[in-house]
């Protein structure tokens, strides 16, 4: 089905970017899907540029019918929905060939690789994709492979679609449908390296939430014992204990360079911050997470060791 048949396609159809969100988090797609919580990261304004430069086509690709073995097509921007699911996806480049179409998606990073060496998708990549081949299948199309492009290793990174893989989809779009419906955000990540990269990082605090339901599950409990006793309820310094808290800090959206254009001075690091010396003396410390490049001009000395 054509995007210009759905009819407010947002209130019934699950955009195959949301699955990916799902198999990624589901807490950032509750923040996202349901309730609308979007910011931006480095990361992601990268990949809003990436996509900005391929999304330049008209979206039309011919009705799968009228496809010939000796077709060669290179479609870009095709936006189609499943009605069969509730599936909707926008797809960067559709490339069709010997009567098959690929749908091949840009992406930022890397690809992850495999036990043995090669080079596999991420899960929540793969599942954006199985969408993508479950709309194309769908609309008539012939489908069974999907190819996603790394950016940072430009690699191309093929998916086969199979019966297993439409149905691992399938099973994770029902899953997202019952998170979406069920109201409760789900928890946060446990210790998770994803969540210092995430664009939501400031506003969902993954651990201190944790932290808190410990702590608050842990007064729980105790309440529950005493009721009818008269035992003193828990004090402060019978809390459990909780994991240390990671320091998470949310990108600024106010990077600035930093010029430095005087002859004789002295750039330093000590942790995580640009200390600028004039001989011995401190000229200024700026924070490496707050500036975006570092112009130099002139006579300027730049060691590498704390200072």
């Amino acid at each position: 089905m054509s995007i210009a048949d759905i009819e407010e396609p947002e209130a019934s159809y699950m955009p195959a970017r949301m699955l990916n969100e799902f198999v990624y988090c589901p807490r950032l797609f509750f923040y996202e899907h349901v309730e609308g919580v979007f910011a931006h990261n480095r990361e992601t304004i990268e990949g809003a540029i990436r996509h900005s430069r391929v999304d330049t086509g008209d979206g039309a690709l011919p009705p799968g019918d009228s496809l010939g073995d000796n077709d060669r097509i290179h479609a870009r921007s095709v936006m189609l929905a499943s009605d069969r699911v509730g599936l909707i996806a926008k797809m960067d480049l559709i490339e069709v060939a010997d009567g098959s179409v690929v749908p091949v998606d840009y992406k930022r990073g890397s690809p992850r690789i495999g036990p043995d060496g090669d080079l596999e998708v991420w899960d929540a990549d793969k599942a954006q994709m199985a969408a993508q081949a479950i709309v194309l299948r769908d609309n008539g199309y012939r489908c069974v492979e999907a190819v996603l492009y790394y950016a940072t290793t430009k690699q191309r990174v093929r998916i086969p679609i199979d019966d297993a893989t439409i149905d691992w989809a399938i099973a994770n779009l029902e899953r997202a449908r019952e998170v979406g419906a069920s109201g409760t955000i789900p928890p946060p990540l446990e210790d998770s390296p994803k969540c210092p990269r995430c664009s939501l990082v400031g506003i969902c605090l993954p651990d201190e939430t944790r932290a808190v339901h410990v702590i608050d599950e842990a007064r729980q409990l105790d309440a529950a014992d005493q009721s009818g006793s008269d035992a003193v309820c828990m004090s402060a310094a019978d809390v459990p204990e909780t994991k240390e808290l990671r320091k998470l800090l949310p990108a600024r959206d106010d990077l600035r360079p930093l010029y430095l254009n005087t002859p004789g001075l002295r750039v330093g690091k000590n942790g995580q911050v640009l200390r600028i010396q004039e001989k011995e003396r401190v000229v200024d410390e700026v924070r490496i997470g707050e500036i975006c490049q570092v112009n130099l001009f002139g006579n300027i000395q730049i060691t590498t060791q704390a200072v």
